[in-house]
């Protein structure tokens, strides 16, 4: 199948960038589109700017009315949510319905209240998982989504982070997206922001990574791009599982490290 990341410029302009991305992938077939974290709305400095952009995923369907048929795309925005929480989403829409919400469960920004859920999507007979920016720096939640049966994870990025920032985090944000394609047996698609504005700089981390962690596409640094590559999902392999009754105190340690 193929599949698309946007890299998007800092102000993640959805007006701008999105309609030349929806064409490009209606012309070349692709049926899976990855948007940036916060895409819509941008990433808001604070409570009150994410209550000034916060809208729900129903309320974002209209914005991608233009999408060909068959194209589903996973979209990064502010969601407005039961009991006045405020999450950064990705929706999941395809020919104009609403397939699902992922949110993000580990938020460093202050804005954002950490969601509680990781629900498996599908395209098709395609099984997918969504891991938002931050938390893919951690193990479990991609491995929690591929042995739900994940083959795909989805990965909206926003790297905009003051210049320093970026330059330390450059290549663990990288290499992060590779270590969570080999030990799930997934595939990685993975849209960030790039540019700089008022001492913020996002050099972009938008990259599609096979199962055994070779980088098949990647944007360059610091400019908005599309990326769009073929893939083969299957799921012959599944992720590796220990087993641990070959070392009963090997795995009573782990248990005492996660348990406390």
């Amino acid at each position: 199948m193929k599949v698309a990341a946007l890299q998007a410029d800092l102000a993640c302009d959805a007006a701008g960038g999105l309609p030349e991305a929806i064409g490009r992938c209606a012309r070349e077939g692709v049926e899976l589109l990855v948007l940036p974290e916060c895409y819509f709305g941008g990433m808001p400095s604070g409570r009150a700017a994410a209550e000034a952009v916060a809208t729900t995923a129903e309320e974002l369907i209209p914005a991608l009315r233009a999408a060909p048929p068959g194209l589903t795309v996973v979209a990064g925005f502010t969601e407005r949510a039961d009991r006045g929480l405020l999450h950064s989403s990705a929706a999941v829409v395809r020919d104009g319905r609403l397939l699902g919400v992922s949110r993000k469960l580990f938020p460093r920004e202050a804005a954002f209240d950490p969601g509680d859920d990781l629900p498996l999507h599908h395209h098709g007979e395609l099984p997918f998982g969504v891991v938002i920016c931050y938390d893919a720096n951690f193990v479990e939640p991609s491995r929690l989504l591929a042995l739900a049966g994940a083959r795909v994870l989805a990965c909206p990025l926003n790297n905009d982070l003051p210049a320093d920032v970026t330059r330390r985090w450059r290549i663990r944000s990288r290499s992060t997206l590779v270590a969570r394609a080999v030990e799930n047996d997934c595939w990685v698609i993975a849209a960030d922001v790039a540019g700089t504005a008022d001492g913020r700089e996002g050099i972009g981390a938008t990259r599609i990574v096979a199962p055994d962690g070779g980088v098949v596409a990647e944007a360059p640094d610091g400019e908005p791009a599309l990326l769009v590559a073929d893939i083969e999902p299957d799921g012959a392999s599944p992720p590796h599982h220990w087993d641990a009754s070959l070392n009963p105190a090997l795995y009573r340690r782990w248990v005492r490290s996660v348990t406390g």
